[in-house]
């Protein structure tokens, strides 16, 4: 669904010259208390602050009153009872100066600030010097949302802000609560401007009248971290309705994600970058209720937004549909792979598909020809999330194709995956190519971009490539790995971890493998007698590049590690070679 972007009324504001000052008396000295419990001497004096404000959505030359209270109808914050503004800073002769202002009347704040020396000048004189003056809009009820909070007293005053209790559970709330209206200097007056973006979010499809927690979540470096989180409670609509406050100009919308009532929400794929002052209105589908496969006794394929869990007992076909986003959480799908089993794989992606992982999960192949997961010819499967997934088969590839049969392109962008490719396959990529017309196992693209990746080959094969070739061509497409941490192991008596497999008449090959700076590591292993330390013997492909900028070097018996060290080295890629275990190690 397309996210509307609603302009907050937000902007700069303008102060109205109309300022009052009291000076400050000696007899109203006070003595606040600090987090060290160090008395201090304070000196009290008389503000009071006229403010007003600026509106986006208001033509110029007119009105321009903008207000802490939101009017959902004119889209302005309104000030209202219980408004405070709070003042800090610091001048030569007063010293740190701190206070809370209360709201009065129209754009009207008045308070005491507090010096920590003696001040005989005006405010005006006060706020004028400073060399640094700033103010916080407090909105009503600020003490109770946990997101500001003002810290020490007196002089020693300051503002703290916890970015996870930026929630609230109505939208005018959220607006008015978690804007953070700030000045960050004095120049006749403070001129207030949002430091946030407003996420104001309708979630449906969930259970009415009950209580939901949802957490906002950035991705970062395929990881994700919590930014806020907050408890709300469903409508009789089974609508949750609520605001977070994200930090503006800071965060890309489509590397958001939110959780909420069991499901996890991919809010959009376009990449918009938030904007401080903007209301963001977004209303999602909660994904359906999680599918159990305990429950499945006939052949089923996932729709999108679907969650699947728990152990297919019955001997049936599990899919996915062409174009979905499928949630596998805590899934177990360990078939026998007998010759008599399904022709299938364990999971059959019927055209492009999306897997998230969450949970720990475990899907292998039922037929021995086919693959743990497998996806069609001119398709790719992405497989991303926080969870885990083993995938394997007994004669086809844990992620890819089987054997004589092809599959399409292979992405991986995050979760902890061990692929075990069965006998002549690899872990991930193709299986083995077989005697007879039409038995070849061609494998389009491979790209891993982050998670914790290993991949084991089978017999001849390849950990992340190609299988093994008795006859009918076993080859694979470019394979391309820019991030995350990644472990591959070639099979018994194969030439490579990543790239090609053994032959016998037929024919294996891989495109190229390209190698970027996003990557954490990369680990490659061939414990085989003749593994000698050349390169080739752990990456056999047509090309190696080793970097954005290209540098190709072609791959033969003949290379040596310092022709590829070498490259690697000018790319900025440290790497090693252990002679007893016959591992070579690529760091970055």
């Amino acid at each position: 669904m397309k996210t509307t972007h609603i302009m907050k009324a937000l902007a700069m504001a303008m102060l109205m010259p109309a300022m009052l000052f009291t000076a400050c008396s000696k007899d109203k000295e006070v003595t606040p208390t600090i987090d060290d419990d160090t008395v201090k001497d304070g000196y009290e004096l008389q503000v009071t602050v006229n403010v007003t404000c600026e509106n986006d959505n208001t033509p110029a030359g007119s009105s321009k009153t903008m207000r802490a209270e939101y009017n959902g109808e004119s889209n302005k914050l309104e000030f209202s009872t219980g408004d405070k503004l709070f003042v800090m800073g610091s001048q030569a002769s007063a010293g740190s100066f701190a206070g809370t202002l209360d709201w009065v009347s129209d754009g009207n704040f008045s308070g005491t600030i507090t010096t920590k020396n003696e001040y005989t000048g005006t405010a005006d004189a006060l706020l004028s010097g400073a060399s640094s003056a700033s103010a916080t809009l407090l909105p009503a009820g600020y003490g109770s949302y946990g997101y500001l909070t003002i810290k020490n007293s007196g002089y020693n005053a300051y503002i703290e802000t916890a970015q996870d209790y930026a929630f609230a559970t109505t939208k005018a709330a959220g607006v008015e609560q978690l804007s953070l209206e700030k000045a960050a200097t004095y120049s006749n007056g403070f001129a207030l401007s949002p430091e946030n973006a407003i996420l104001n979010f309708t979630i449906t499809g969930l259970t009415p009248n009950s209580g939901v927690t949802a957490t906002l979540k950035v991705e970062v470096m395929s990881d994700f971290i919590n930014l806020v989180s907050g408890s709300v409670t469903t409508n009789a609509a089974g609508e949750a309705i609520f605001a977070m406050g994200v930090t503006g100009d800071t965060y890309d919308i489509q590397y958001l994600s939110l959780s909420i009532g069991g499901n996890t929400i991919d809010i959009t794929n376009s990449s918009i970058t938030l904007v401080a002052g903007k209301i963001y209105n977004i209303t999602r589908s909660a994904a359906p209720a999680a599918t159990d496969l305990s429950s499945i006794d006939a052949n089923y394929t996932a729709s999108n937004g679907e969650t699947l869990t728990g152990t297919l007992e019955a001997n049936v076909q599990i899919s996915i549909a062409d174009g979905a986003t499928v949630t596998l959480n805590n899934v177990s799908i360990n078939a026998s792979g007998t010759w008599t089993s399904g022709n299938y794989a364990g999971i059959t992606c019927e055209g492009d598909a999306t897997i998230i992982l969450s949970g720990t999960n475990t899907v292998k192949g039922f037929y021995d020809d086919y693959p743990g997961i497998y996806v069609p010819v001119g398709n790719t499967v992405t497989i991303k999330g926080s969870g885990s997934l083993t995938a394997s088969s007994n004669f086809g590839a844990g992620i890819g194709g089987g054997f004589g049969i092809s599959c399409g392109n292979i992405e991986i962008q995050g979760g902890v995956i061990t692929a075990i490719g069965g006998l002549y396959a690899a872990g991930i990529g193709a299986g083995s190519g077989v005697t007879g017309v039409g038995g070849e196992s061609i494998c389009g693209t491979i790209t891993i971009s982050g998670g914790t990746v290993t991949a084991i080959g089978g017999g001849y094969a390849a950990g992340i490539g190609s299988g093994f070739s008795p006859s009918n061509p076993s080859t694979c497409g470019a394979i391309s790995i820019s991030g995350g941490t990644v472990s591959a192991t070639a099979g018994a008596l194969a030439p490579a971890a990543i790239g090609k497999g053994a032959v016998d008449v037929g024919e294996s090959t891989c495109a190229s493998v390209t190698i970027t700076p996003g990557i954490t590591s990369l680990t490659l292993t061939n414990t085989n007698e003749d593994a000698t330390g050349i390169v080739s013997d752990f990456i056999n492909a047509t090309a190696v590049n080793a970097n954005t900028t290209p540098i190709t070097t072609m791959l033969s018996t003949s290379v040596t590690d310092s022709a590829i060290t070498g490259g690697m080295a000018t790319a900025g890629f440290a790497t090693s070679y252990n002679g007893g275990t016959k591992t070579w190690t690529i760091t970055k």
